[in-house]
């Protein structure tokens, strides 16, 4: 978690915070299979747009997504410490955790950045019966392929 964190701030940083969008996909939460369960990862944006487009593209490849809640002013505050920057974790385990985790992630981007934001979480989807599925180039092709742009 801490290293992505860092991936979404230098991918910004090093673009001058101008990139249009950052998109990060990792299985970072076993939640993410309660939020979406096994066969649909989940995308916490704060793009409509953005999350339209990983439904739709995702529906035209097989590699399918939903989108998480994104309430930063409900997420953000679970990570708050007395003793440092911030925590690691949720405190309340009960408080949509993958939605919680890509917060986390959100807000390590620079405070300057204006571009959409996307992570992915497809912890579910990455595997079946403990065996990796291969599960996200092709959304990924799909969502960079010349009829997007």
């Amino acid at each position: 978690r801490l290293v992505l964190a860092d991936g979404v701030y230098h991918a910004a940083a090093l673009t001058g915070g101008k990139p249009d969008v950052i998109i990060d996909m990792a299985t970072l939460t076993g939640a993410q299979r309660i939020a979406t369960g096994k066969n649909h990862a989940g995308v916490f944006t704060n793009s409509d747009e953005w999350e339209m487009k990983m439904g739709v593209d995702g529906r035209k490849c097989g590699e399918l997504s939903f989108p998480l809640l994104y309430t930063p002013e409900f997420h953000g505050p679970e990570f708050s410490s007395k003793v440092a920057d911030c925590r690691n974790s949720v405190r309340n385990r009960s408080n949509a955790q993958s939605s919680c985790a890509g917060n986390f992630i959100a807000d390590n981007l620079p405070k300057d950045f204006k571009g959409a934001y996307v992570h992915v979480d497809m912890a579910g989807p990455a595997t079946n019966n403990e065996i990796a599925t291969g599960w996200g180039p092709a959304l990924l092709a799909q969502i960079i392929s010349a009829d997007r742009f």
